[in-house]
């Protein structure tokens, strides 16, 4: 009995193996788009769908030319706008620019935030009531090498110019045409959260873990029986 307990509590174990993932549409620079900072357009992001690993540990953009003074966000998506108040807002960081027409990475490690597995979201960079370098204004990457191109599927680039403050740009509908613009290059990464189902067991792991304890207490029942027999 005690060995048929042990091994429900294995197949528990087994059933829920470690989970990480990864989004990334970066590649080889061949375009750009430009127009972003505080006398452009103030907003630029992607939109992103999490998958089982739903932990997002960080995320990157690539950006060059100029300099420029950002915050970083991450918001639940609708399909045209923001939902709800930010999983993430990062202080503000300073992107110092770049030789030419060459491009780095801007990355935000946000820790472990849970997000849900399946819905989208949106990672966003905006100027909106930051102070900015004389020289201000950079440029983005667009995936496979060109504007429009529609590498990802889970998710698209949105921008917004609802206005120079983050309660304008959270309650206003954003411009993402329909998926239209394709996608920027874009990096997340995922591990293993602690909820939305993340380490929670399957009905079938439940069942064997409940079977598990039922045996369990049934073997420990019959020893006590037979001690007070004896």
């Amino acid at each position: 009995m005690k060995g048929i307990a042990v091994l429900a509590l294995i197949g528990l174990a087994s059933a829920a193996p470690a989970l990480a993932d990864t989004i990334d549409t970066s590649g080889s620079y061949a375009g750009k788009i430009d127009y972003f900072g505080a006398s452009y357009t103030p907003v630029y992001g992607q939109t992103f769908t999490v998958g089982s690993a739903n932990a997002l540990n960080g995320f990157t953009f690539f950006l060059g030319g100029g300099a420029t003074n950002v915050r970083a966000y991450i918001y639940s998506w609708n399909g045209h706008g923001l939902i709800g108040p930010a999983y993430y807002a990062s202080d503000v960081r300073s992107f110092g620019g770049t030789d030419g027409d060459a491009y780095q990475a801007l990355r935000f490690d946000v820790g472990a935030i849970d997000l849900r597995a399946g819905q989208r979201y949106v990672a966003f960079l905006t100027t909106a009531g930051i102070e900015q370098p004389a020289d201000g204004g950079v440029t983005w990457m667009p995936t496979a090498g060109s504007f429009g191109s529609d590498a990802y599927t889970g998710g698209d680039f949105v921008y917004s110019n609802a206005g120079q403050s983050l309660a304008a740009v959270a309650g206003n509908p954003w411009d993402d045409s329909n998926g239209a613009f394709g996608d920027v290059q874009f990096k997340a990464d995922f591990s293993v959260g602690a909820t939305n189902g993340a380490g929670v067991p399957e009905p079938a792991a439940w069942a064997m873990l409940i079977g598990g304890f039922g045996i369990a207490g049934g073997a420990l029942r019959q020893r006590r029986a037979r001690l007070r027999l004896a």
